[in-house]
């Protein structure tokens, strides 16, 4: 009896330290286990971050090399023109003409490396400051209206420029001839709208920048 009771006393006296050991260890084992879940799932989510970011950047990249190559890509019907057929010698009289979009009065050839000419003015004393110089078509510049009165798209054109008191007229006309297109001329024409005194004369200047050399034409 006396061993029987010290093994019934002894059986509670394991319990304790099992709970004890299961206490200690139970939960270190469950949390290190929770940890490395918890670190591969953050890791896929990172790794399927990167290479949505990966495939984005490919997939742009890819587009605009696409695009790029169908921006240069040459059509496989004939050119509609020859290559040549805006040259002097096979079109003389569409080779100079007002082909300067944008600024109020303009001539260019039409070849790769053209010559450019054009208008500049300014009124001085009209207003404070810095006079404002008129070039380019602006819509704060408060010229108008202006606009071709005749214009054959080959030989000659007149156009009318109406900046507050001043009227400009714009003329210019070509002559076939020669290895350039021709000679061409244009003259530009001011007149006061009100008394003289009142309207300061503007300031005039003709443009021209730098192109192939070009010798038989007189401006």
């Amino acid at each position: 009896m006396a061993r029987g009771d010290r093994r019934r006393r002894g059986a509670p006296a394991d319990g304790p330290r099992t709970a004890e050991r299961a206490a200690r260890g139970g939960p270190v084992r469950r949390d290190g286990r929770g940890g490395r879940a918890r670190g591969a799932a953050g890791g896929a989510a990172l790794a399927l971050v990167v290479l949505s970011l990966a495939l984005g950047l490919s997939g742009r990249w890819l587009l605009a090399w696409y695009r790029s190559r169908r921006a240069v890509m040459l059509h496989s019907a004939p050119p509609a023109l020859p290559p040549d057929s805006s040259s002097p010698t096979v079109a003389p009289d569409l080779f100079w003409g007002t082909y300067r979009p944008h600024v109020y009065f303009g001539m260019k050839t039409r070849s790769p490396q053209p010559l450019l000419t054009g208008l500049m003015w300014a009124q001085q004393g009209t207003t404070p400051g810095t006079p404002k110089l008129r070039h380019t078509c602006e819509q704060g510049d408060g010229v108008g209206p202006y606009g071709w009165e005749f214009h054959d798209g080959v030989s000659f054109g007149r156009q009318h420029i109406q900046d507050g008191a001043l009227r400009l007229t714009t003329e210019f006309v070509k002559r076939p001839g020669g290895q350039h297109g021709g000679d061409w001329s244009w003259r530009v024409t001011v007149e006061p709208q009100a008394s003289v005194q009142e309207i300061p004369p503007p300031s005039m200047a003709a443009t021209m920048s730098s192109g192939p050399p070009i010798q038989d034409f007189p401006c």
